[in-house]
């Protein structure tokens, strides 16, 4: 059994310290800036006052308290409790992205080899058995050598209201740039999938529909506005999905009530027209990207469409794999060769394609000595990244060709 510690005990946190706790592993102490949270740990978790921290310098005052550090954070505070959490002696867990900065993520690696330390990316689709069988089907040769990938985010127009337009993502100056908040591990899994470093890189996108010029737009609040019928109504979607409420509890008794007055709050970005909010991320964009050796491949990041999933085509010399994250199947095709459909089963499940369950699979495989090396350590995540930084500089210059050195 081994210990651990949360900086950041928000949805990816408590996420992360669920499925620890299921394998035995003890938490010890949390840190978050919002007490409310604390609830959670005293109730699920037995944690007493003592463990419970409101800021950076109270807890790593106390100098290292467990085995591994979770740090899931905003965006944006990932550098410094990551950074001091190594130089006390603790192993890290990192939510994506690493930082915010190329100058950052750097720094965290380097620091990771001074201190001896290991920084785990929570890059959680490598995990999903889903990317695991296509990556196992790319490497047995059969089909040939990879030549190029089309693979698609599809955020789902409902999510990116919630998460990228009223919620913590939705401006890049509070958080970063949507290529890196959400697809990173996409990048990353391209990384994977091909097996080698990206070299050039060119992309183009913008935010075009949730804007204040929208003619859509009618109050500034849903609770003020008569387009009740509006697909982005907050009263309606909330009631019907309350476990997106951005509360760390909701009370069990008269919650549509909580909830509606929760969403009566003008502090509450929530409450907000989807065309009346301060975002300023993108809402669909596209990335080129070339390999070494000459691969290709084609990312597609996209609000809208009805449901959330990833989809992906791999075009190799011999034949072509396509998979729909929707699906618990993938539908692999030799040319010249009848389809075979093969069947991911029970494995497929869980949050992201059972990406959750088999990351932290793999932290306790290390954590308990097991395994030596992470399948998302910094050193295999910082391509993901280089590739998002040059992307976002070529989409701001209009697709202008990046390359990647």
């Amino acid at each position: 059994m081994f210990t651990y510690a949360v900086v950041g005990f928000g949805a990816r946190g408590r996420k992360y310290s669920a499925l620890l706790k299921e394998r035995g592993a003890k938490l010890v102490a949390v840190c978050d800036c919002d007490p409310a949270v604390f609830a959670v740990a005293r109730k699920d978790y037995g944690l007493s006052e003592d463990a419970l921290f409101t800021d950076y310098e109270s807890f790593f005052s106390k100098g290292k308290l467990a085995d591994l550090l979770i740090v899931a954070t905003t965006d944006r505070e990932h550098t410094g409790p990551a950074v001091r959490g190594m130089r006390l002696g603790y192993d890290i867990l990192l939510e994506k992205p690493i930082a915010t900065s190329w100058e950052e993520c750097d720094l965290i690696e380097r620091t990771a080899e001074e201190c001896r330390r290991r920084v785990i990316v929570c890059h959680v689709l490598r995990y999903s058995p889903f990317f695991r069988k296509i990556k196992q089907l790319i490497d047995s040769g059969k089909y040939g050598k990879v030549v190029t990938i089309n693979h698609t985010e599809n955020v789902a127009y409902w999510h990116f209201a919630h998460s990228f337009v009223r919620g913590n993502w939705r401006n890049e100056a509070e958080s970063t740039f949507m290529l890196l908040a959400k697809c990173c591990h996409d990048l990353d899994i391209l990384v994977y999938l091909i097996g080698s470093n990206c070299r050039a890189v060119s992309s183009m996108g913008a935010l075009s529909w949730f804007t204040h010029d929208n003619p859509e737009k009618g109050a500034d609040f849903c609770f003020e506005c008569n387009k009740t019928d509006c697909a982005y109504n907050a009263q309606k979607f909330y009631l019907a999905n309350p476990l997106w409420v951005k509360l760390p509890c909701l009370p069990e008794e008269n919650r549509e009530q909580f909830i509606l007055d929760w969403l009566k709050d003008r502090d509450n970005p929530y409450a907000r027209c989807v065309y009346a909010c301060d975002n300023d991320v993108v809402d669909h964009q596209i990335v080129n990207m070339q390999f070494a050796g000459g691969v290709t491949a084609h990312l597609t990041l996209t609000a809208f469409t009805n449901e959330f999933y990833r989809n992906i085509k791999v075009c190799l010399e011999k034949g072509v794999i396509e998979g729909d994250m929707r699906e618990k199947t993938l539908h692999v095709r030799a040319f010249g060769e009848e389809e075979e459909v093969v069947e991911l089963g029970k494995e497929f499940s869980g949050s992201h394609g059972g990406g959750d369950e088999g990351l932290i699979h793999d932290v306790c495989e290390i954590m308990e000595g097991r395994k030596q090396f992470s399948d998302t350590s910094i050193g295999a995540s910082m391509q993901s990244h280089k590739i998002a930084f040059a992307a976002e500089r070529s989409r701001r210059e209009n697709g202008v060709l990046h390359e990647i050195r």
